[in-house]
């Protein structure tokens, strides 16, 4: 999977919660230089692979959030 952008990464990040999503493009930008750029592409590259193998969105989120 190739390595996003940091423009990219937020806009991902933020079209993923859906319009119901509490963060904004800004939350995202914050989150993702507070990883860094690769350890934030590693994280979007692990919720595609669970999503892949069938986990459902609400349990990676919930594990996310702890």
């Amino acid at each position: 999977m190739s390595q996003l952008t940091m423009e990219e990464l937020a806009s991902y990040f933020f079209y993923a919660q859906g319009n119901e999503g509490p963060y904004t493009l800004h939350d995202f930008v914050r989150l993702i230089d507070d990883l860094g750029l690769g350890r934030a592409n590693e994280v979007r590259e692990d919720v595609v692979r669970q999503i892949a193998g069938g986990r459902r969105l609400p349990v990676i989120r919930a594990e996310l959030v702890a």
